[in-house]
């Protein structure tokens, strides 16, 4: 028992350190298969999962009525098990918790209470999972996850918000001449803003982080590519890092930019809270839908491209 809190304890120490990011809201519901007492039962998840980098929590409230339980002596069955989940770089995710509202003491004085150990698989928005309970048994279930949209991006540098202000220096400024009273000449004028943009460095290509549909999960070639990435970057701790989000042309032009700047949140805040590479080395951007480098293989748009400037 006091393993499980201590590990429960020092995952949540562990989120206060992560970066908080926009949720990805999960709902679901599921079945347990073998309880010893009561048999099947009911159970819904909701979740939110990748709240602190790849850390999330769940509560799962479980039910079955009209069933005498002797633990509580109820003419029903009730459980509510919160705690975390842990998404890793791969489709599979973690999650462990326990039931602190209705844990008892027996006559012996020993503690009883509901605790769970699971995996899970995400297959796009679908969340397909398995878990243990101790006293409980085996249950499993089926949810789907919703992107939502949180809090404004930290890793989002200034050099983005100059970017912004950059395009809109570079319109074309319409000055209007009358030479007389029927002739009418207009003289295009583009700032010198120009100049500032042709200093900024030129970006070099070190790593191409591919994702699978519609999600912030790697695949399988690209797991390996963020230690690559950390090794060529402290090779060289004076460039900063510019990673840039992009997406295949499924989808609005407002979902594509903010799912490309999820994934390429995604990779800063590895880089950030797992290797240590200073927030402000870091360059987040996206470029949405709008450039593609495959007609024929679209999976091959769904990538985050790491440079150096």
């Amino acid at each position: 028992m006091k393993k499980f809190f201590t590990s429960l304890f020092t995952l949540m120490a562990l989120a206060t350190f992560a970066q908080f990011q926009a949720p990805k809201l999960e709902i679901g519901l599921g079945l347990g298969a073998n309880h010893p007492e009561v048999g099947a039962f009911g159970k819904m998840n909701i979740a939110a999962n990748e709240l602190f980098g790849g850390l999330g929590f769940y509560v799962s409230p479980e039910f079955k009525p009209n069933v005498y339980f002797s633990e509580d002596q109820t003419d029903y069955y009730f459980r509510i098990p919160v705690g975390l989940t842990f998404r890793t770089n791969t489709p599979i995710s973690l999650h462990a918790g326990l039931d602190p509202f209705t844990a008892y003491n027996d006559a012996s004085g020993q503690l009883h209470m509901r605790k769970e150990l699971g995996i899970r698989y995400h297959l796009g928005p679908w969340v397909l999972q398995t878990s243990y309970g101790f006293y409980a048994g085996s249950t499993f279930g089926v949810g789907y996850q919703f992107n939502t949209e949180g809090s404004p991006d930290p890793y989002t540098s200034k050099r983005e918000n100059r970017r912004m202000l950059d395009r809109e220096a570079l319109q074309p400024r319409v000055d209007t001449v009358t030479i007389t009273d029927t002739i009418i000449i207009e003289r295009v004028v583009i700032k010198e803003m120009v100049k500032e943009v042709e200093k900024e460095p030129t970006l070099t290509l070190i790593a191409t982080v591919r994702f699978e549909f519609n999600s912030t999960a790697y695949t399988a070639s690209s797991r390996g590519l963020i230690e690559d990435v950390v090794n060529t970057v402290k090779a060289d701790p004076n460039r900063q890092i510019v990673l840039i989000g992009h997406t295949d042309e499924a989808g609005s032009e407002n979902f594509n930019y903010n799912l490309g700047m999820e994934r390429a949140q995604r990779i800063a805040n590895e880089l950030a809270t797992m290797y240590g590479i200073p927030a402000g080395q870091i360059d987040v951007r996206s470029e949405g839908k709008t450039n593609p480098i495959s007609d024929d293989d679209k999976s091959k748009n769904r990538r985050v491209g790491v440079y150096l400037k």
